[in-house]
């Protein structure tokens, strides 16, 4: 299968939470916007009505993270299904990952993580491609890494395997410059040599960044401005192209104001003007022996003896794998993997528990957070699930407390609720055509967002006043009922009274109105006087909030039949 290269759109910026608004209010000139596919694949809430906003008015590329195309297991079923879904949605000018694993054996490291450029591997590789192309039924770009290591069963250089890679495949390239820059200073190779390896008809993207220069070695952070010799490297490719390539630079951290970003985005439109001029060019490369490969070892045990590491947080031997650098150690390399595996899961998961954090105390949650991470590996392509362990774990660790344990329970429901499937709100017009005698004998259920609460302590109270900077002291024991439920795309939380509680949880269960109205009466001794003026407030109540899904529509004969052809 042959692909052409992508239509030429010009230059686009990645779509980052912090410019939403500015893009919608001011519509900047900006070609095209890329999003990370993962953070719209896995959600129904807020991420997809802003992505439709913004799709109205500019074209949309997919770059994913999680592929894992190099992985010696199979593809992700669901991950996949899930692009391809949004692929669908989105309508992307064109999708693009890494040429990378991300995780074996079902586990995940939240990282690029390299893979060793041996036969078996391009093998590997170029298949997988072919397989998702066909799947997606489009082709792909993926992108040339940043690595801190080199495995000593390489027999090639890393731009000749891609070179073939995407030969082989039929695959487009996205051609990271500040990654081979990255790669290049890390591993000491020649970065002129490096582009001239690459086939740079297949390059469908060009990415530009900044990057973390740490002395010994440099990481890939996106969280700065782009360096003089990629900006000359950027130059040598446009050159040595001849063509327009579409380009775009990324910001991921510590990301500044928009008009940041678009100046640097001009920069790369002149430098693309002036391309002729792209010496002098980074003079990186020290003497290398021929790529031979130092040990035999399957692309399997490879990612499995790798991934031990970074979860058991180092290795014995590292040198008997990792192919030793001039002042950067095998087992300085493989601490990169190790480190950048933690802190990626801390920092992303810490932000879900800012009041947990405030009940703890900061050294108190940190170890408990990392303790945590040591202990339970991450699974899910989405590093946002991560955060839904942190109950379950604090409940066996030391620092637990009852009013602790609540907190975690109530923010991770949070943050859960935020991407949790949204179902349309029950309306006054939904029921008014019962009487109130078929009102009591209607089932009615809760919104699929929502989740009820009954706490030995004043959570809510608590969580609002931390929130709210008024740095509270840790409450005493005093029971508390609370319903929390995502509408218009915002996490609601509404305090109940212990019989309102009851009865919703009654209602919830299954049960038509009429009987959960009387099986709280008698939990909670509810007198005949006073139940109608309250079960009218709290019903008109509950209406204005949302908290009851609209009946759906039921399915006809013809609608089951062609869902299970669908289904196959």
């Amino acid at each position: 299968m042959t692909h052409s290269i992508p239509a030429y759109l010009g230059f686009g910026l990645g779509l980052r939470i912090p410019h939403y608004a500015h893009i919608l209010e001011t519509r900047p000139a900006v070609d095209w916007f890329e999003i990370i596919s993962e953070n719209f694949m896995d959600t129904d809430g807020r991420p997809k009505r802003n992505l439709a906003k913004i799709r109205a008015h500019y074209p949309i590329v997919m770059h994913g993270v999680a592929m894992s195309i190099g992985t010696a297991d199979p593809l992700n079923s669901e991950y996949m299904r899930k692009l391809k879904a949004l692929k669908n949605a989105v309508n992307p000018a064109w999708i693009s990952d890494h040429l990378c694993w991300t995780g074996i054996a079902h586990k995940t490291s939240h990282d690029l993580l390299p893979v060793p450029y041996t036969e078996e591997a391009l093998r590997h590789i170029t298949q997988r491609i072919k397989n998702v192309q066909d799947f997606l039924e489009c082709s792909i770009a993926l992108e040339n890494p940043s690595t801190y290591l080199e495995f000593k069963s390489s027999k090639m250089p890393e731009a000749e395997f891609i070179a073939r890679m995407a030969k082989d495949s039929g695959c487009h390239l996205l051609l990271d410059v500040n990654n081979v820059y990255v790669t290049c200073y890390n591993h000491r190779l020649d970065a002129k040599a490096y582009i001239d390896a690459l086939p740079l008809n297949h390059v469908a993207q060009i990415h530009l960044s900044g990057h973390s220069h740490m002395g010994t070695h440099i990481i890939d952070t996106h969280d700065d401005h782009v360096v003089d010799e990629v900006w000359a490297l950027y130059k040598y490719v446009m050159h040595k192209a001849a063509r327009p390539i579409n380009t775009m630079v990324e910001w991921d951290d510590n990301i500044p104001e928009f008009s940041t970003v678009f100046a640097e985005l001009e920069k790369a439109k002149a430098a693309a003007k002036d391309a002729q001029h792209y010496a002098p060019l980074p003079d990186l490369a020290t003497p290398h022996a021929a790529y031979r490969a130092n040990i035999v070892t399957t692309l399997a045990d490879a990612q499995t003896h790798m991934q031990h590491a970074i979860l058991n947080g180092g290795d014995d031997e590292p040198a008997a794998w990792i192919k030793p650098k001039e002042n950067f150690s095998p087992a300085e390399q493989l601490d990169v993997y190790i480190n950048g595996y933690r802190y990626r899961l801390y920092n992303v998961t810490a932000e879900d528990y800012p009041v947990l954090k405030h009940a703890l105390g900061n050294d108190a949650f940190g170890d408990m957070l990392m303790d945590c991470i040591n202990a339970i590996p991450a699974t899910h392509f989405n590093i946002a699930r991560y955060s839904v362990h942190v109950p379950e774990f604090l409940a066996r660790h030391a620092t637990a407390t009852p009013l602790a344990l609540e907190i975690a329970q109530l923010e991770s429901a949070i943050a859960q609720l935020l991407d949790a499937k949204e179902t349309t709100p029950l309306l006054p017009q939904h029921i008014s055509h019962l009487t109130p005698e078929a009102l009591m004998e209607t089932a009615l259920k809760p919104r699929a967002a929502l989740q009820l609460f009954a706490f030995q302590y004043p959570v809510n109270s608590y969580y609002n006043a931390v929130r709210d900077k008024h740095l509270p002291n840790l409450p005493e024991k005093l029971e508390s009922f609370l319903v929390a439920y995502r509408h218009d795309d915002e996490v609601w939380r509404l305090p109940l009274d212990e019989n309102e509680y009851h009865l919703l949880k009654n209602i919830f269960s299954g049960m038509m109105i009429a009987d959960a109205l009387e099986k709280t009466q008698s939990q909670l001794g509810l007198s005949d006087e006073a139940l109608p003026s309250r079960l009218s407030a709290w019903f008109a109540r509950w209406m204005q909030n949302g908290l009851f899904a609209a009946p759906t529509a039921p399915k006809t004969a013809r609608a089951v039949a062609r869902k299970r052809r669908a289904n196959g």
